[in-house]
This record gives structure tokens, C-alpha cells and sequence, in this order.
């Protein structure tokens, strides 16, 4: 900030012969001031690094469709991003190439997120174990840091839930991740709401069968609202299993929407030293007059801005 808009002195005045009612008056403006400026003034955490979403645009899939978005997220001062496996599947066969460009864009790829309900096998709740790992090597090839794996939640039966279905989901999640783990990656799994029922009992056991450091969780708040499950008591009691915290429409802004806490998150973030990546995503609903200009992510990356100085 280039000046400050309250005078302790003037500069003709000395400081001894300021009246008394003006110094007080000013001191207590001063101070009302100093706040506000200290918060405008947040110091970046250099170990928390912020990524966006890129599915918060409509685009064609693909390499063409992406680059224009990351050149948009880049000028909005974010260091990385998340993109579905659709856009970077292709490119597969020409790692080297289009990896260099991708690099050229100053982004970090996060994650490349796979979430696809039409692939989910029933015996494991995600898809089969050639698409994973064709997908981790390729992603690996491209330079992302993590494998985002979404896939579909376990069901309960008598109000628990169904053990050899989770056995299941969590023996082929465990493969996957020591795949990823050989090719230089990290397995994180995103939940959704319908994995993250029971305060999120199935995470839980996913990360008590794994080694550690080989699974992290990409943590997302939206969905994890939507469970019914306290952020940011889960976030303090989970965060060094968590890798990434999508912070998905955390300026609700629908009718029948509220805010996230997002204060609340950041003291929690602060009070643990946490390290990863922070996410903004923008669902694309239609509800949102605004889109398809989704100026929201504007406005969220505003607000990251000012609560956690980045």
C-alpha cells in the first residue's frame, strides 16, 4: 500500500505542540486503521500453493481447448491447476512435446482428476485398473504431481456400511496407489458426498489400510457440507493425510446457498502449519445468471485473496 490516509503528525506542526484532542483523534483513527491494513497485508504461506479447477469454463476437451484456460488462470495469479484425464488423454502418445508446453504456461499441474460414473465397476466403485494406470503413467508423462480419483460411495446396510464392498473399493486403491507411487505420483482420492457418509468412516479406512504418505485425501468442502460433516473439525483431526482442499463454491451464491467459513478454515490451517494445495472450483450450474462467463471465479479468487494471503 503506497500511503496511509490517517496523519499521527503534521508535517508544518511539531509533535509537542499538537493539541492533545487532535493527537488522541488521530491515534484512535490510526488505530481503527491498522487492522484492516494488516489484513490487506496477509503474508503468503509459501508452502500453501493455490490451483483452480479448470472445469469451471466450458471448453472443447482436449489440448486446445485447454491452453486458452490455463493462460486465463495463470493472469488471475494462480500458481496451478486440476483438469479432468478428458483433456489430457490424447496427449498421451506425445508426452514430451506437450509437456513442454504445458510447462511453458508457468502452471503447475496439481492433479489430473478422473471422475467417471459410467466406467465405476461394481466390485471396486471405480473404473477398471488398465484405465487407472494408463491414466497415472500419462499423467506422470505430462509432469502432474497427483492422481485425483473420484468414485462412487460404498452403501450402508442396517446403518453400517457394506464391508466387502469396501474391502473391495480399498484393495484396488491400494494397487492403483503404489502404481502411482512407482510412477513418480501421489494416489489422492476426492470425496463426494455419498463416500464421506458416517463423518467419513470410509476415508478413514482407506487411509488406517494404507502406508504411509502413499494415499492423501483431496479434501473437498463442498461435499463434504453436503455429508453433514463439520469441515473444519475434520480438517484439524485429518490434516496430515490431507493433500489438497477443494474449496468448490465456497461463495454460494445460489438462493439457497450460504457462505463457507472460510475464516474459520484459514486459523485452522495456521494453527496446524499445513502444506498442499488450495483449490477453487466454480461448479458450472445453469442456475448462475452469469454463466458462461463465470465471472464467480473472480470474485473467489478475491476472496482466497484476502483470507489466506494468496
Amino acid at each position: 500500500m503506497s500511503s496511509c490516509p490517517v496523519k499521527l503528525f503534521s508535517s508544518k506542526q511539531p509533535a509537542a505542540k499538537l493539541p492533545r484532542r487532535s493527537f488522541i483523534a488521530n491515534l484512535a483513527a490510526a488505530s481503527a486503521f491498522l487492522p484492516a491494513l494488516a489484513q490487506s497485508e496477509r503474508k503468503a504461506d509459501p508452502s500453501i500453493r493455490l490451483a483452480c479447477q479448470t472445469n469451471a469454463w466450458p471448453f472443447p476437451s482436449g489440448l486446445s481447448g485447454l491452453l486458452p484456460v490455463l493462460k486465463t488462470i495463470k493472469s488471475l495469479g494462480f500458481q496451478g491447476y486440476e483438469t479432468s484425464f478428458r483433456n489430457l488423454e490424447a496427449s498421451y502418445s506425445d508426452a514430451p512435446r506437450v509437456r513442454a508446453i504445458l510447462e511453458e504456461t508457468g502452471l503447475t499441474c496439481a492433479g489430473v482428476h478422473i471422475a467417471a460414473p459410467s466406467r465405476y465397476l461394481p466390485e471396486t466403485s471405480i473404473p477398471p485398473m488398465d484405465f487407472l494406470r494408463k491414466t497415472a503413467a500419462g499423467a506422470s508423462a505430462l509432469g502432474a504431481e497427483s492422481l485425483i480419483l473420484s468414485g462412487r460411495g460404498i452403501r450402508e446396510i442396517n446403518g453400517k456400511l457394506d464391508q466387502d464392498a469396501l474391502k473391495g473399493k480399498i484393495a484396488a486403491k491400494l494397487e492403483i496407489a503404489q502404481y502411482c507411487q512407482d510412477k513418480g505420483l501421489k494416489l489422492v482420492y476426492h470425496n463426494h458426498a455419498d463416500d464421506f457418509i458416517q463423518d467419513g468412516a470410509e476415508i478413514d479406512a482407506l487411509l488406517s489400510a494404507s502406508k504411509p504418505g502413499t494415499v492423501g485425501v483431496w479434501f473437498c468442502v463442498h461435499n463434504s457440507r453436503r455429508a453433514g460433516v463439520d469441515v473444519v473439525k475434520y480438517f484439524s483431526s485429518h490434516h496430515e493425510s490431507i493433500s489438497g482442499i477443494h474449496l468448490t463454491n465456497i461463495l454460494d451464491e445460489s438462493p439457497h446457498g450460504h457462505r463457507f467459513d472460510s475464516e474459520a478454515l484459514q486459523a485452522e490451517i495456521e494453527k496446524v502449519n499445513w502444506k498442499g494445495w488450495l483449490v477453487i472450483e466454480e461448479e458450472r450450474t445453469r442456475e448462475r445468471p452469469e454463466w458462461p462467463q463465470t465471472p464467480v471465479v473472480k470474485k473467489s479468487r478475491q476472496h482466497v485473496r484476502q483470507v489466506f494471503g494468496l
